[in-house]
């Protein structure tokens, strides 16, 4: 019964975010431009592309069928690859709604912690892309369909062709919402919040049940058997954090039942980041847009961001 409560607990706290925030994501989703993005990044120092690129991917509400080609669109767009990497990250990982059910899940320092560490890893994974990839690049032309690899080769359960797998900036304007033709927009919004609905729901099932499963039969003397090695453990969460992958949502009940057995709030952060980095559905894209060095940096700069944040935050919190 204590199982099946805690359950029950997880679905209610995670049901205070999920309406309201996949009706509002579906709705950004259908007024947003999300190719004009790559005019803001045009022409903008190093420095400031990345900010951009990691700072509107944390605004932008985008799953992972979106994320990618959106991405895509920023490097064929002229961009440098940094800025759509940044981009990349920072979404769909890593976002508002997101940023309100890990505020719910692990508390506002917690929250703060994971998505202040998750924009940095994203700036600066960018930096470091750009930093070692060639400066000049002749512009592609921006796709105004998604490509079917895309769609195909993410984790989406949505098909290709929905309205989740769609770019919306085909008229050339460089507003970043369009309201006209609102009722076709909030039809559009409810096909978008069903279809992130779709793809998310699967990951925070497991991840509850996972999570209720751990809180109530994992001995709190493991975790604090593992803490006591100090070091080593930020490793063994990044290697389970690479060899788990799951989205960032359907983790919260675990990573929560586990900070409540005693784990560190970095290895915490370590779980929830770290699979970015080797998550084969976005390194495919990269690797095939962008080349391998790009694919290895990017792997490689988020996963070892993580764990140096990681081992950071567990000595200061």
């Amino acid at each position: 019964m204590d199982w099946l409560g805690t359950v029950l607990d997880y679905s209610k706290e995670f049901g205070e975010v999920a309406v309201f925030g996949f009706l509002f994501a579906g709705f950004l989703q259908a007024v947003a431009r999300p190719t004009v993005v790559a005019r803001y990044l045009s022409g903008y120092s190093l420095w400031r592309a990345n900010a951009i690129g990691a700072t509107v991917g944390f605004f932008t509400p985008l799953c992972c069928c979106t994320a990618i080609p959106t991405a895509l669109a920023l490097w064929r767009g002229g961009s440098r690859p940094g800025p759509a990497c940044a981009f990349l990250i920072a979404t769909p990982w890593f976002n508002w709604y997101g940023l309100v059910a890990l505020w719910i899940f692990l508390g506002w320092q917690m929250a703060l912690v994971v998505a202040g560490s998750g924009v940095f890893i994203a700036f600066l994974t960018g930096m470091i892309i750009d930093w070692q990839s060639p400066n000049e690049r002749a512009p592609r032309p921006l796709p105004t369909d998604v490509p079917e690899t895309v769609c195909t080769t993410t984790s989406c359960s949505v098909k290709s062709g929905s309205a989740c797998c769609s770019t919306v900036d085909t008229d050339g304007s460089g507003e970043f919402f369009d309201f006209s033709h609102l009722w076709q927009k909030l039809q559009m919004a409810g096909t978008n919040a069903w279809a992130l609905a779709r793809e998310l729901l699967p990951w925070i099932a497991a991840g509850i049940l996972i999570g209720a499963t751990v809180k109530t039969w994992l001995p709190t003397a493991w975790i604090s058997a593992l803490e006591i090695r100090g070091w080593l453990t930020p490793v063994l969460a990044l290697v389970l954090a690479t060899l788990l992958y799951a989205d960032s949502l359907g983790s919260l009940p675990l990573v929560n039942a586990l900070l409540q057995k005693g784990l560190g709030p970095g290895n915490g952060m370590i779980l929830l980041i770290a699979g970015v980095g080797s998550n084969i559905a976005t390194l495919g894209p990269i690797y095939r847009e962008m080349g391998t060095r790009v694919a290895i940096l990017y792997a490689c700069c988020v996963m070892t961001l993580a764990l140096l944040l990681g081992i950071l935050w567990n000595l200061f919190l």
